[in-house]
Order: C-alpha cells, then structure tokens, then sequence
C-alpha cells in the first residue's frame, strides 16, 4: 500500500535528485540565518521506496555532502479555514507563490501523550493558525526515516502563508491557549521551528 508523504532535503546547496513517486517540489531557502540554509520538499505519492533503500540518498550525497533526507509520512491537512480537516489531496492544490513562507514546526511529545498532542493540533492549534491573516494552507506529517545527521522531531506541521502575514501578530499569538501550555509541558524535547522563504515551485 503506498504511504504518501514528503521529504525535506536539507543541504546547503540546491542540487537535483532522481527519485520517484515525485508529485510537486518547493525549494525553500532559510529565512532565519540557521544551517542549512536550503530545504527542497518533495511531496511524494510514496514514500516507500526511500524507506526500503538509501541507494538514492548516496547517490545525492556523492555530489553535496553534508546533505540530510528527513522523510515523513503524511497525517492530513487544511487548504481552508475553520476545522475541517482533510486527508486529501497530499499536495497544496495552489502552488504557494514565490517570495511567500513556510513554516515548519517539528514536535516531539512524550509518548504516553502523543493523543494529547494530536487532539490539540487538529481541534484548536489548527484551527487558531488559519484566522492569521496571510495563512493559505497547512499539512501535518509523522517522521518515518532520517538518512544523514539532522536535529528531527516525530511529528511536523508545515503552514504556509503570504509574503505579507500576520505571523507574530494578534492573531498569531491568540494561539498561545491553556491547552498549548500544557502540550509545550509534555513535551519530550524542544520544538524545532525553522521559517522558509519560497524560492520555486515545480
């Protein structure tokens, strides 16, 4: 059964891959002065292949060493706002423009309050990023596989938004809630949050 997902190339430099079941790709370029400093997200209808065999990722760091695959598989997502959440399409139907972020946050919560987490991002956090004004859309994501050395988290949300958004805003902190505080104190390490700047789309 195919398993569709992603995986985030993290390198320092943007280079091509061949890999199959590719369905879009976003080159994403760092804009928090953090390493790597580039990230191209493949969305795949199968992320199975990568999983059985690295074959691909040492073919890829032959050329760009220093280079991780973060491979995750896809939970569901939102392409509007409000609480409804969808399990398809695994791809954004709009391409995000140019020049627009995206932010990836990584969580990784204790196991025994992994329910917690989950019943908190799809009922309220969800729900509270999408009034930021700016927001287009949003998919969630488990890790499943990690080739290389990279700082990686067991769940992902990614939210893209406008160039121009409320991110930091009234809105934006509106979803700081008694609920998030007690997720944030369940948590197993810190969150990795990392904000991408579009660069091209394919």
């Amino acid at each position: 059964m195919a398993i569709p997902g992603v995986l985030m190339r993290l390198s320092d430099n943007v280079s091509p891959i061949g890999i199959p079941k590719i369905e879009a790709k976003y080159t994403l370029k760092a804009d928090d002065n953090k390493t790597p400093a580039h990230n191209t997200v493949y969305f795949l209808s199968d992320i199975s292949p990568l999983l059985s065999s690295k074959e691909h990722y040492d073919a890829d760091t032959a050329t760009s060493p220093n280079t991780s695959w973060v491979i995750c598989a896809f939970i569901n997502g939102r392409d509007t706002g409000g609480a409804e959440l969808q399990t398809s399409p695994y791809v954004p139907p709009t391409p995000p423009a140019q020049g627009s972020i995206l932010v990836i946050n990584g969580s990784t919560p204790h196991s025994d309050k992994e329910a917690d987490y989950h019943a908190w991002y799809d009922q309220e956090h969800g729900t509270k990023l999408t009034l930021v004004p700016g927001w287009q859309a949003a998919r969630r994501y488990s890790l499943v596989k990690v080739y290389g050395v990279a700082e990686t988290a067991n769940f992902y949300g990614f939210n893209f938004y406008d160039e121009e958004n409320g991110l930091g805003g009234p809105e934006w902190r509106a979803g700081v809630t008694e609920w998030t505080l007690r997720i944030r104190s369940n948590a197993a390490k810190p969150n990795i949050r990392r904000v991408w700047k579009v660069e091209g789309t394919q």
